[in-house]
C-alpha cells in the first residue's frame, strides 16, 4: 500500500478504471466535459479511499492561479467591526472550503488604503478574485477591477454588468417601519451611515415609502447620519445629537445596523428614555448580541453568512470561466420581533 504522499493521479485512474484525463476533469470540476455522474462519483470515492491529494501549488503555477479569493474588509480600530462582517467571513469560508479554495482577508482602514490594496492585488495577481462590500455612488473600486480581476459585490450597483448579491433593502426597511407604524408610532427617527452608500440610500427610501403610504410626513429632521461608519459609539453620538436638537423627541428609532441601535439604546438611557415605554428601537442584521441586549433588540435579519456564501460561490464560478446566471441574487430578509419595539410586553 502506497502512503498518501506517494499516491499519484495515475493510481487513482487505474483503481477507478478510467483515464488520467477523466480523473483530471473530475478534480478540476470541468463540468462541460462528458463525464457521467456515476463516473464522477466513482472517481471521487477512489480519491477519498486512496487519500490522493492534488498538488494544488503545481496546478496553480501551470494555470497561473493562486486558488485564493480576497475578501476586502474594513478593519476599524475604533469602533470594532460590525458582527455583519464576521458572519460574512463565515459564509465565504464555507463556500471556498467546499470548493477546495482558500480565503484571504484584505484588511484596510480607509478607502485610500483599500484602493492601494486592490491595485496591488491586480498588478501582482495576489488573488484570483475579490469580494467587495458596501458599494457607493461613483465607486472607484469598480473601474479599477472591471476587466482586470473577477469580482462580486455584496450590495447594489447601478452597473448591470457587475455581479451582485444583496437584500432588497428598500423592502426590508419598509417592513420594519410599517411594523413601528402598526404599533402606533408617527414620529420615527432613522440613524444611518452616509447616503453615498447604496444600502443607506435604499433603506431610507424604504422608510420614506412606509411613511408616505401610511399618510405620515417624511421629516428630514428625524434622519441622522453618523459621522463615520458602523459602530455603537457613532450610533450613540448621532442619536444623542438628534435627541438634543429636537424639541419633540421621536417615539421610535430605526437604526441601520445593530451596533448603531446599541448606541441608540445607550443615548436613550442617558437621556432618561425607557425602552420600549418611551422609545421603540429596531436594528438591522440580527447580530449575536441582539437577543442579549436590555431589552432584547428587535431587528431585521439579513443573513450575512448566506449573502457571502452565494457571493463567494458566484465568484469561484466566474473565475473558472462558467456562465453565471442570474448575475444578481437577492437574499430575503426577516423581521425578528423582540421586546425593544414594544410588541412583546
Amino acid at each position: 500500500m502506497k502512503s498518501k504522499a506517494t499516491v499519484t493521479i495515475r493510481d487513482v485512474a487505474k483503481v477507478a478504471g478510467v483515464s488520467v484525463a477523466t480523473v483530471s476533469s473530475v478534480l478540476n470540476e470541468n463540468y462541460h466535459t462528458r463525464v457521467s455522474a456515476e463516473t464522477r462519483k466513482r472517481v471521487l470515492q477512489v480519491v477519498q479511499e486512496l487519500g490522493y491529494r492534488p498538488r494544488r501549488v503545481a496546478q496553480g503555477l501551470r494555470k497561473g492561479m493562486t486558488y485564493l479569493i480576497g475578501l476586502a474588509i474594513p478593519l476599524q480600530p475604533d469602533p470594532p467591526l460590525s458582527p455583519f462582517f464576521y458572519d460574512a467571513v463565515a459564509g465565504a469560508l464555507k463556500a471556498t472550503k467546499e470548493k477546495g479554495w482558500m480565503l484571504s482577508i484584505l484588511g484596510f482602514k480607509d478607502r485610500t488604503e483599500e484602493l492601494a490594496l486592490l491595485q496591488k492585488a491586480v498588478s501582482q495577481r495576489l488573488v484570483d478574485g475579490v469580494l467587495l462590500f458596501d458599494p457607493q455612488e461613483n465607486d472607484p473600486r469598480l473601474p479599477l477591477l472591471k476587466g482586470n480581476l473577477p469580482f462580486v459585490v455584496l450590495g447594489r450597483t447601478d452597473d448591470p454588468e457587475i455581479y451582485t448579491v444583496d437584500n432588497d433593502n428598500v423592502e426590508a426597511a419598509k417592513l420594519a417601519t410599517q411594523h413601528l407604524i402598526r404599533l402606533g408610532h408617527k414620529r420615527i427617527a432613522f440613524v444611518h451611515i452616509p447616503l453615498s452608500y447604496f444600502t443607506a440610500k435604499d433603506r431610507v427610501e424604504g422608510y420614506r415609502q412606509a411613511l408616505m403610504e401610511a399618510g405620515l410626513p417624511f421629516r428630514k429632521e428625524l434622519l441622522v447620519e453618523v459621522k463615520g461608519y458602523y459602530g455603537a459609539e457613532v450610533g450613540y453620538h448621532a442619536f444623542l445629537s438628534l435627541l438634543e436638537r429636537l424639541k419633540e423627541p421621536p417615539t421610535a428609532v430605526l437604526a441601520m445596523d445593530d451596533t448603531l441601535a446599541l448606541g441608540c439604546l445607550q443615548a436613550a438611557a442617558e437621556k432618561g428614555f425607557k425602552v420600549p415605554d418611551d422609545l421603540a428601537v429596531i436594528g438591522f442584521n440580527d447580530s449575536a448580541f441582539s437577543a442579549h441586549c436590555e431589552p432584547p433588540l428587535t431587528t431585521v435579519r439579513i443573513f450575512a453568512d448566506t449573502l457571502a456564501f452565494y457571493a463567494a460561490d458566484m465568484l469561484l464560478r466566474l473565475i473558472q470561466g462558467e456562465v453565471v446566471i442570474p448575475s444578481r441574487i437577492t437574499v430575503p430578509t426577516q423581521l425578528i420581533v423582540r421586546k425593544s419595539c414594544g410588541a412583546m410586553r
